[in-house]
């Protein structure tokens, strides 16, 4: 089961940089997300499904949790 968990500020910044990396792939035109009434940013689904399923993001986030699991 998922769970949350507090990210520093290395993972975060590996995780987004992994992200980044994969949105270059993307067409620039395509409809990626959007704001929400609160400024929150909403991943369109097929976009956020990308991402998960990117090896790269995936290698990160396995990181995060095997370095949780040795502390």
């Amino acid at each position: 089961m998922a769970r949350e968990r507090q990210l520093n500020a290395l993972q975060l910044r590996r995780i987004f940089l992994a992200f980044a990396e994969v949105m270059q792939e993307l067409p620039p035109d395509i409809e990626a997300g959007f704001l929400d009434a609160q400024g929150e940013l909403r991943l369109a689904p097929d976009v956020g499904r990308k991402l998960r399923t990117a090896r790269n993001v995936r290698d990160v986030l396995r990181q995060i949790r095997e370095a949780e699991r040795e502390d």
